[in-house]
C-alpha cells in the first residue's frame, strides 16, 4: 500500500533520517540498529565523503580529494529521529557522523 506522509498509523510525517560516517565506526553503528529496540530496518551504502576541512582524514585520502565512508539511511517519523540522534550523539560524540533528516512525501512497499 502507498502512503503519502500525511497518512501515517503515528500521525506524523515520515521522512528519511541519513547519517554519513567514517568507515571504522560502519561496524558499530551496524551493532546500534540491529540491537534497537524499535526494530529499524535500514540500508547502509559505502559513500566517498568529499571536504576542504582534512581533519581526521589520513594522508592517501587528503592527496586523492576523498574519504571513504559508510551511509545509512532509515525510514522514520520525526521524532524517532531525534531520539536516534540523541543517542548517537551519547554513544559516538566526536565520532564524525553528519546526519539530515528530510521529510518524505510518498512512501510504501509494492
Amino acid at each position: 500500500m502507498i502512503m503519502t506522509s500525511q497518512e501515517t498509523d503515528q500521525g506524523t510525517n515520515q521522512g528519511m533520517l541519513t547519517l554519513t560516517a567514517p568507515k571504522t565506526i560502519e561496524e558499530s553503528l551496524v551493532d546500534f540498529f540491529l540491537d534497537s529496540d524499535h526494530h529499524y530496518g535500514f540500508t547502509s551504502i559505502p559513500v566517498r565523503g568529499h571536504t576542504s576541512d582534512h581533519s581526521g582524514m589520513s594522508m592517501i585520502e587528503q592527496v586523492t580529494g576523498r574519504q571513504e565512508q559508510v551511509q545509512f539511511q532509515i525510514l522514520v517519523d520525526e521524532a524517532q529521529a531525534r531520539e536516534i540522534c540523541l543517542r548517537l550523539e551519547v554513544m559516538f560524540s566526536g565520532a564524525g557522523i553528519h546526519f539530515w533528516f528530510l521529510t518524505a512525501s510518498l512512501e510504501g512497499r509494492i
